[in-house]
């Protein structure tokens, strides 16, 4: 189970921020503070989901060379 967790816990952070700002988009409102927040989280799972790319990529760049 650690080394399950070790090795997938980018993908399992990614599908709960994508999970968590999905869910914020049904219960927004028209105030400036909900879409700053809905902007930011946007940004956020955006930036998470390049880390998960470049982290992934390092994976397989490892496996290969041994």
């Amino acid at each position: 189970m650690k080394q399950f967790l070790s090795r997938y816990s980018h993908w399992l952070f990614l599908s709960i921020v994508g999970i968590s700002l999905f869910s914020s988009l049904f219960t927004i409102k028209d105030s400036t503070l909900d879409v700053i927040a809905i902007i930011f989280g946007g940004i956020g799972l955006l930036s998470l989901g390049f880390v998960t790319y470049i982290v992934e990529k390092n994976y397989k760049n490892h496996k290969d060379q041994d």
